[in-house]
């Protein structure tokens, strides 16, 4: 039985076998060949052939007929008897439609780069919009009331800024004749997140290094809390007036962020504020290193116990410095990864 075979035929595999011919010496001989049912496929499609056109083997190399095989590449084929040579012409037509097909690419191309040009001329003209409309204070204080008209349950009266993207003074004003009540209520906490949320709206509306000064005052001009940030540098942040009778502001800012260490496992404070009606300070300590979960699960009660004396102790020294009173020091221990690693509670007899 034949042998099927699917063979993709390129011109220069013909070049070369008939090449190989016209070099032979003109004589007459017998040979014999092996016809193994090979195919001729151009571009997925058979070719098809005629019984005396059938490929065949000779010697290891497969010969095919070249008029067919040129044809299916819609190339022309003939032969020249006076010089016994095969003439091969490729399809002008083909070269044509290709040259065609670049030409179209090129102006396609061509419009691209306009569109492009186009997209990038509206792009600019957005950002000088949106610039323009950035430092646009009046825009911006408008948008201000919106977003932060309130701080918990007291209604801000008005936002008011002055100034440039390099320095910008800030007033908000809050009738504390509707609002004093909730004033009141208010922890230092909330008005410190509150503040910082404005301060940093206002920095991304005019510059991240834009220098925020700015008060918090009562429409009876009575100051009521400071706060000031140079460019990316810390909020300061000071309660001038919360009507509770003490200020536990300025401990506040100074104790955030120190260390302490419980036998030998180091933390630094996080979040800390002051109860007033209860003179009840609570402190977060973050751990500063990796694995302190199991650390901690090895110390005693005696040691845990002797540690949260003397941390709690130092804290309410520096509370009654400034003539704070301190009842008690509530100290919650978190690790790495803010999982809680107990709660104490010192009391300040």
């Amino acid at each position: 039985m034949k042998k099927r075979f699917v063979v993709l035929v390129i011109a220069a595999f013909m070049l070369f076998v008939f090449g190989s011919m016209a070099e032979a010496t003109v004589a007459n001989k017998q040979i014999q060949v092996n016809y193994n049912n090979v195919k001729i496929v151009t571009n997925g499609k058979a070719v098809t052939l005629t019984a005396d056109q059938e490929p065949f083997l000779l010697n290891g190399v497969t010969f095919v007929p070249l008029r067919a095989a040129g044809q299916a590449l819609n190339s022309t084929v003939n032969w020249e008897a006076s010089t016994k040579t095969v003439v091969i012409t490729g399809n002008s037509n083909n070269n044509a439609s290709n040259t065609d097909l670049l030409v179209q690419i090129a102006q396609k191309n061509q419009e691209i780069v306009a569109l492009k040009a186009q997209v990038a001329a509206l792009q600019a003209k957005l950002d000088d919009e949106d610039t323009d409309e950035d430092y646009d204070l009046d825009k911006i204080e408008d948008k201000l009331l919106d977003q932060y008209g309130e701080l918990e349950d007291v209604k801000i009266d008005e936002i008011a800024l002055k100034g440039d993207d390099d320095f910008v003074k800030v007033d908000v004003e809050v009738d504390l004749d509707d609002y004093k009540k909730e004033w009141k209520d208010l922890t230092e906490r909330e008005i410190k997140n509150w503040v910082e949320d404005l301060v940093e709206e206002i920095q991304a509306k005019l510059n991240s290094n834009t220098v925020v000064d700015g008060m918090i005052y009562s429409t009876d001009d009575e100051d009521l809390v400071e706060f000031y940030k140079r460019g990316k540098n810390r909020l300061d942040v000071y309660i001038i007036n919360n009507y509770k009778g003490v200020n536990a502001s300025k401990v506040i800012d100074s104790l955030e962020g120190d260390r302490y260490s419980v036998e030998g496992i180091r933390f630094s404070i996080g979040e800390l504020d002051y109860e007033e009606d209860k003179e009840l300070v609570n402190v977060n300590f973050e751990a500063e290193a990796a694995d302190v979960a199991e650390r901690w699960d090895e110390l005693n009660r005696i040691e845990i116990s002797d540690a949260v004396d003397k941390i709690g102790k130092a804290i309410a020294g520096e509370f009654e410095n400034e003539d704070v009173p301190v009842e008690a020091v509530r100290l919650y221990f978190y690790d790495e990864d803010n999982e809680r690693l107990g709660s104490y509670r010192y009391n300040n007899n």
